[in-house]
């Protein structure tokens, strides 16, 4: 199955993500945003991903995590999406890993920090 494209669609279904291959690994990643949106990430060459849209459909409407284009360190960064609307079926047996840094990554500032964000600001 390592070859075959998998398909990651919003509730509505006006989005679809498609991606090449199953990822290495998923991360379960545990800052406050993902924890509530229960997401789990597989990471991509931002040339790797290819968007199904319906007309109409907008990526700022569903919750597909922007990227940016370049790493701090200017590598070519990486597209996240959310395994968690994949079929499960299909990423039985792929490693999951708990990164646990973004527990302490500030997103923002303190102001608008959530009450459990354990950040050092």
């Amino acid at each position: 199955m390592a070859g075959k494209s998998l398909k990651s669609t919003c509730h509505c279904g006006a989005i679809t993500v498609i991606v090449p291959h199953q990822p290495e690994e998923i991360n379960e990643c545990q800052c406050t945003i993902c924890r509530r949106y229960a997401a789990a990430w597989a990471y991509y060459k931002v040339n790797e991903v290819k968007f199904d849209m319906k007309e109409g459909a907008k990526l700022s409407r569903c919750y597909w995590w922007p990227f940016e284009e370049k790493k701090p360190d200017g590598g070519a960064a990486d597209f996240g999406v959310n395994t968690r609307n994949m079929d499960p079926m299909e990423l039985l047996y792929v490693n999951r890993k708990i990164d646990k840094a973004w527990l302490f990554q500030p997103i923002k500032d303190k102001t608008t920090a959530h009450e459990q964000d354990q950040a050092k600001y």
